[in-house]
């Protein structure tokens, strides 16, 4: 069962005893949808009736809704699939969307889940997902956020969805209490945090109970960095739209240790900074 908290001006003992015990935060009506979400859904329709128009590709006229805000981006990953990569960079570039990455609440939140005083923000760790349907070549393997982010092992993501999340869209599957074993030893097999995978990971995914959040537009997700999760398969006719940002404990001594230097998106490697959790093949 996942318990779900309302949400709060600055959250208390019971918020940040459950986010050490659990791993992770779900928050009810975090965002207000109307003023932070659906700005960030009006441009998504504008953008892609722009990235659509410039390809060529007919997508057809249909006045903005909330519920399919998202229009036409199935037919432009039917007829064209590189230009939902021109899509899926150009929202993180959206302001109505940097607002929101940067809301003032993640930090209060962030500091009391953390425990701390002082934290950071991860330049290249926001961003808005897209999860197509269908597209499992594209999902995320059972993974912790640090070992692609690093910054620090005391960090959290935040995860807000910008549609209901459903059992056909996909719910994340998150796997609570994981967070107390650490970072697991990583396997590197090529190919970006795809290729980041952790070692033996069917016997490490037996050691813990999972769950589905089904995650409402306007709710918010906090995941500690070393909580595993992984992305769930879309099996609906839409696309899985969520928000991520990244918080980091500046105090921690594992922060201070590598001087917060972020992950992969930074040109920093996880192998590089712990060669002592790289698992070679020639080990097993």
């Amino acid at each position: 069962m996942i318990k779900k908290f309302r949400l709060k001006n600055v959250p208390g003992e019971e918020e940040a005893a459950f986010f050490a015990a659990e791993g992770y935060l779900y928050v009810e009506n975090f965002y207000d949808v109307e003023r932070d979400i659906e700005p960030i859904r009006e441009d998504i329709y504008r953008l892609i009736g722009i990235v659509a128009a410039q390809r060529g590709i007919s997508i057809g006229a249909r006045a903005y809704s909330s519920s399919d805000f998202d229009h036409g981006l199935q037919q432009l990953i039917a007829s064209d699939r590189p230009s939902v990569g021109l899509v899926y960079d150009a929202v993180k570039k959206l302001p109505s969307y940097i607002r929101v990455a940067c809301h003032e609440r993640h930090e209060v939140y962030g500091r009391v889940l953390l425990g701390s005083p002082f934290i950071g923000f991860s330049p290249r760790g926001y961003g808005i997902r897209m999860d197509n349907p269908m597209e499992d070549e594209y999902s995320t393997q059972p993974h912790q956020d640090y070992v692609s982010q690093l910054s620090s092992q005391n960090a959290v993501v935040t995860w807000g969805p910008l549609r209901d999340v459903t059992p056909e869209l996909g719910p994340m599957r998150v796997y609570p209490r994981s967070h107390k074993a650490g970072v697991f030893p990583i396997e590197n097999k090529g190919g970006g945090s795809r290729g980041l995978v952790i070692a033996k990971v069917d016997e490490v995914l037996s050691g813990f109970e999972s769950i589905l959040p089904l995650v409402e537009s306007g709710d918010c997700l906090f995941l500690h960095f070393l909580t595993l999760h992984e992305s769930g398969p879309n099996r609906s006719e839409k696309t899985r739209w969520s928000m991520l940002s990244r918080y980091f404990d500046f105090c921690h001594p594992s922060g201070v240790a590598i001087q917060w230097r972020g992950g992969l998106q930074e040109g920093n490697s996880f192998e590089n900074v712990h060669p002592e959790l790289l698992v070679r093949e020639t080990e097993g």
